[in-house]
């Protein structure tokens, strides 16, 4: 019991080494060691792991992983197939984690907030050009593109996070929006602008005083112009129709084309995760033999995370997909009847307003990916996580509240030894 809280420690050090990646660490190898970790504090609660595997979207995910288990012997680079599929294991490990450890609203609160503070401060750094408590940032934060996906993920969790909390720590979490919306601008992204938009029409229509949003979203938009770069300004005026047919709009049509060759060609299974650039110099000459670039396209990514499952993954993998985040969606639709079921209270409000969050996450992601090639970094597999997990705890809370939850998981949690906390308590 002492060390029930143990397994939620690693898992906020998880978010440290995934988005913070500092650098004092690396020569011990962190995600490695964490992860042995977490299987070791896994392997006392088998009962409950066992159940998670009857849900639907655990299924899905070990066919998933099945089906790029093939790709590792017959892809052209067995190596990177190798490599993709290394990862997807790894965010099993952390989204199974999720679902057992995090199982009370106030153990998913720390848990947020803790990754609010670590993204905060890598948008701190990206805005300072700065190395603050040595966050690198680099991995999911390396290429400016991805830096604005996960501002645009992490930015939903913060603004309904911060309509339920009180005192400092609701402060606290609406600077950090803040920072991850000069962050988003800093980046110089187009497409992470447009999914900036999208989120922040989502947040605003939860907001009660509207008129008011609007004007504090003007306000921040006003401040976010005046601070962001003169190249940024060039680039959101680029955005547009007329960009389609030049600079880097043109350019990533034509690499969806490329992308779409590839998957005529292999219309099944896809060319292998992690194969696209490997390959993609094959694809990107037409018949004449003429081709859109001047140079060969070897190690380019798509750009897209739509393109990226289609000619990778193929139908097979694709569809695979396309069932999983079908399976988010229904998971957060049941969340949403159990809110209406539960009697009013604050964990109900943070219920409901974690479960928004989520969603909305998971929108931006949608939309921020149509210009991404991120399939196989963590923010989308840290949102399944977190939807599964919450549907858990919403499983938990109508146990208590006396109601009848027909579901595979019903009784999953019966054998924890940790209790929920109450409000304002330990983790």
């Amino acid at each position: 019991k002492k060390g029930a809280n143990i397994p939620v420690y690693l898992l906020m050090f998880y978010l440290l080494v995934e988005y913070g990646r500092p650098h004092f660490l690396v020569p011990i190898k962190p995600a490695l060691v964490l992860q042995l970790l977490l299987v070791l504090c896994l392997s006392t609660h088998t009962a409950q792991v066992g159940r998670l595997f009857k849900e639907k979207y655990f299924r899905l995910y070990v066919l998933l992983l099945l089906f790029m288990s093939i790709h590792v012997f017959i892809a052209t680079n067995n190596y990177w197939a190798f490599i993709c599929l290394k990862t997807m294991v790894s965010y099993l490990i952390i989204t199974v984690s999720c679902c057992v450890f995090l199982n009370n609203i106030q153990r998913l609160n720390t848990f947020l907030f803790t990754f609010m503070v670590v993204v905060g401060a890598c948008a701190v750094n990206r805005i300072l050009n700065t190395d603050l408590l040595g966050l690198t940032g680099s991995g999911v934060f390396t290429d400016e593109n991805d830096f604005a996906l996960a501002m645009n993920v992490a930015l939903p969790i913060g603004f309904f996070m911060g309509r339920t909390e009180t005192g400092w720590k609701k402060w606290a979490i609406w600077g950090l929006c803040i920072v991850m919306v000069l962050g988003n601008i800093t980046s110089v992204s187009r497409g992470g602008v447009i999914g900036l938009a999208a989120v922040g029409i989502v947040c605003w229509y939860f907001m009660k005083q509207k008129l008011a949003a609007m004007l504090l979203v003007i306000a921040v938009a006003l401040l976010a112009w005046n601070f962001a770069p003169a190249h940024f300004r060039e680039e959101m005026g680029s955005i547009g129709i007329e960009s389609m047919d030049k600079d880097t709009g043109k350019d990533r049509i034509e690499l969806w084309k490329v992308g779409w060759k590839a998957f005529a060609d292999n219309p099944v299974l896809g060319v292998g995760q992690g194969n696209m650039p490997i390959v993609i110099s094959k694809y990107q000459y037409n018949r004449a033999g003429e081709s859109f670039w001047r140079r060969d396209l070897w190690g380019r990514a798509l750009h897209s995370v739509y393109m990226t499952v289609l000619s990778e993954l193929g139908l097979v993998g694709s569809l695979i997909v396309a069932f999983m985040l079908i399976e988010l969606g229904a998971t957060y639709k049941k969340i949403k009847k159990v809110v209406r079921d539960l009697p009013p209270s604050t964990e109900t409000t943070k219920l409901a307003n974690l479960n928004f969050a989520f969603m909305t996450s998971f929108f931006g992601f949608l939309v921020t990916g149509v210009f991404l090639s991120v399939f196989y970094y963590p923010p989308l597999w840290n949102i399944g996580a977190l939807i599964m997990a919450l549907h858990l705890v919403a499983v938990r809370l109508k146990q208590q509240s006396g109601g009848d939850v027909k579901t595979t998981v019903e009784t999953w949690q019966s054998g924890l030894d940790s209790k929920p906390v109450a409000a304002g308590g330990n983790v």
